[in-house]
């Protein structure tokens, strides 16, 4: 759950909800994880109601959860193999499992900027030339 889910009663805190269910015949193979963003109020401490809500996805996702084994570490939810977990000692912390990927950006260079700064800077000031001997 994201941070400030409990304000104002609790600050900054992170909070992680564990679904368990009872097996018949040797446990759990795989642990599903999602990543919540949003529960549908703001994260301030008025806690006012917002469009973003992630709930009935998560709803959704865990009523179907065959679905989510073949999607990425990447993605909102996925899965993660009960040994991947066992080596990483029991860890249940989405950021263990979960990939960022970084998008690169790319940034115009400072002399380019300049430059079309300085044209900008000509045009406007022909154009206040232009508005002068119009006004004379």
């Amino acid at each position: 759950m994201p941070s400030g889910v409990f304000k104002p009663y609790a600050g900054v805190v992170s909070t992680a909800i564990l679904v368990f269910t009872k097996t018949d015949s040797g446990g759990t193979d795989n642990v599903w994880f999602y990543d919540m963003q949003a529960d549908g109020y703001s994260l301030d401490d008025k806690r006012q109601p917002v469009e973003a809500n992630n709930i009935p996805d998560i709803v959704a996702r865990y009523h179907n959860l065959g679905a989510e084994s073949t999607r990425s570490c990447t993605d909102q939810s996925f899965m993660v193999p009960v040994d991947e977990i066992r080596e990483n000692k029991y860890d249940l912390s989405i950021n263990r499992y979960k990939e960022v990927v970084y998008e690169q950006k790319n940034y115009v260079a400072p002399s380019t900027i300049i430059s079309e700064i300085e044209a900008l800077d000509a045009e406007r000031a022909g154009l206040l030339e232009q508005l002068k001997t119009l006004l004379q």
